[in-house]
């Protein structure tokens, strides 16, 4: 496959595909169950190992390269239906204090094509959470990428997908691509994910989440009128950033997309996209971020100590699906690890644990 020729620039976004998206009345909410069966236990079991093992030392089991960790706020839609009232937004109007991680999937040139993450960690959020280690913490995170689909069907195939991967030793595992070209379209899509400003990009969900009775995606698309060319340096997202937040605000929509169709809007297959004609957006919260000096050595420091992962979750936000299940297994283990090797606490921040230098408006 001539494809397969161009091995060292893919490897490195498979890599990063790989360590970055592990990264997190409705009939399939009830299909969904989220409850393991004995195969699944054992296959994500193995998936953790692999990516232990393909994690670099105190660098983040998923997107590794940080642009930046801004202080935002996150305000309910106040005019929101009756309905959509649940977890987090079952106040109208209510804002929370936020942190936000911009990443890239990997540690490289910003000028190469690949992934975007975009990470929310909302504070002050009351209520019990999913995991059983940290059920008293007070943070909701909502974690997301500049793509709308996953690029494994589920658990098993993901890894079937870590196997080859670790078998290739360094190469392209063409043999996985060879039985599942479906996958291989989507990876190569990455390729193509030039973007010239963070603050400009829309980030998706791509795995569904319940929200009370139902299942979701959610996604953020920027209203501010941003502009941007990809650049020429090998780090111009974060100075690009940088330089906007100096000077003005940046804000986005918060939607969700709820699940009208099981068939068509499947759990348990994250690489179908849902929609939007059958199940359009509907705006639930606005993200703004208010101008800043984010690019410190302090504030930095503090991005890379917080942990994002779509199980810092009340039980009405809970992530759905069996790649959802396999990255709460990954994300503890990985984010565990690293945490030891950077001799740092594994802890939930508290709106007060660093201040922002915001700027006056």
């Amino acid at each position: 496959m001539q494809w397969f020729s161009r091995s060292q620039t893919l490897l490195k976004v498979l890599i990063a595909t790989l360590i970055g998206l592990i990264l997190i009345t409705s009939p399939a909410l009830a299909q969904d169950s989220s409850i393991f069966n004995l195969n699944e236990a054992t296959t994500i079991t193995k998936i953790v190992e692999i990516s232990k093992q393909l994690q670099p030392p105190k660098l983040r089991g998923q997107h590794t390269k940080g642009h930046g960790t801004v202080w935002a706020e996150f305000t309910v839609a106040p005019d929101l239906p009756e309905d959509l009232r649940v977890g987090v937004f079952k106040q109208p109007g209510k804002t929370y204090p936020a942190w936000i991680r911009f990443s890239n999937a990997l540690v490289m040139d910003d000028t190469k094509p690949g992934l975007h993450g975009m990470a929310i960690k909302l504070m002050g959020v009351e209520g019990e959470k999913v995991l059983a280690s940290e059920k008293n913490a007070q943070t909701q995170d909502f974690v997301m990428l500049d793509h709308p689909v996953f690029f494994i069907h589920n658990a098993e195939d993901f890894a079937e997908f870590f196997t080859a991967l670790a078998e290739a030793r360094g190469q392209v595992p063409q043999e996985f691509f060879k039985k599942h070209p479906p996958e291989l379209e989507i990876v190569q899509s990455f390729q193509q994910k030039y973007i010239g400003n963070l603050l400009a990009a829309q980030y998706w969900s791509t795995t569904p989440y319940r929200f009370s009775n139902t299942a979701i995606k959610f996604s953020a698309i920027p209203t501010s009128q941003i502009g941007g060319e990809v650049g020429a340096t090998p780090n111009y997202l974060r100075a690009v950033m940088a330089d906007y937040l100096r000077n003005q605000d940046a804000t986005f929509d918060f939607l969700i997309q709820q699940q009208t169709d099981a068939e068509k809007m499947p759990v348990e297959d994250p690489t179908v996209e849902w929609d939007e004609q059958n199940a359009p957006m509907q705006k639930v919260a606005t993200i703004r971020i208010p101008r800043q000096i984010f690019d410190t050595p302090e504030q930095f420091a503090f991005g890379e100590t917080l942990s994002f992962t779509p199980w810092h979750s009340l039980p009405e936000h809970q992530p759905l699906g069996s790649i959802n299940r396999a990255r709460k297994a990954i994300y503890q283990a990985t984010s565990k690890q690293r945490h030891q090797e950077m001799d740092v606490a594994v802890k939930e921040p508290m709106p007060n644990s660093l201040t922002p230098y915001l700027l006056n408006p």
